[in-house]
């Protein structure tokens, strides 16, 4: 009876540690939510357009600004984004999106990348996160 409980113990904890890792693998804890045209449009009053760089493989997203932060999601160079503001060399990022206007979709995305990886969208916003 004992090797039962015991085993049975050790299933639910690794089931409980196997659906933490998934919360905080994804943006929104395991669910990407894409927004209502209203909610959209207000976003974007709020944040710049910008976009990820980097040389071939996957930029990390935290959930702060630091190395020492969980990865939240991955993004490739040339993923679209919109970004909010900057603490030091990280730039914090409020959606990811898809698409060109007006059919551009916004996906709730809250994390945090260093700004060696973001470049704003047009010329005139290129070097924003970098200065």
């Amino acid at each position: 009876m004992l090797i039962f409980t015991q085993s049975k113990a050790f299933f639910i904890a690794a089931v409980v540690a196997s659906f933490s890792f998934s919360l905080y693998s994804f943006p929104v804890f395991g669910k990407q939510q894409s927004l209502a045209p209203a909610k959209a449009e207000a976003l974007k009053k709020q944040t710049q357009c910008s976009f990820i760089t980097g040389n071939g493989g996957a930029v990390n997203i935290r959930k702060g600004p630091g190395n020492k932060y969980a990865v939240v999601a991955k993004l490739k160079r040339g993923d679209g984004v919109r970004a909010v503001s900057r603490q030091g060399k990280w730039v914090k990022i409020a959606a990811r999106f898809s698409g060109n206007p007006p059919n551009e979709t916004l996906t709730i995305l809250d994390g945090w990348v260093n700004n060696q990886f973001i470049n704003g969208c047009s010329e005139d916003q290129f070097d924003r996160w970098r200065q």
